[in-house]
């Protein structure tokens, strides 16, 4: 498997690691629901950064 870091803090992955993958991608009714882009790479967070980006849009929301 090719060496994969965390886009955001740089953070190395191991086999089996949990991690959180951002894509782009289009809603879909035949594939019900989020079909990600199969052209485009995913981006790869760890743990730590993925809870720091669910803390900053839930104080984005929260100050609406």
């Amino acid at each position: 498997m090719e060496s994969q870091n965390c886009f955001v803090c740089g953070v190395s992955f191991g086999d089996g690691d949990t991690v959180y993958g951002l894509s782009s991608g289009i809603l879909s009714e035949k594939h019900d629901g989020f079909k990600a882009d199969d052209n485009s790479a995913w981006d790869l967070l760890c743990s730590g950064c993925m809870n720091t980006v669910d803390r900053l849009i839930a104080e984005y929301k929260m100050s609406k």
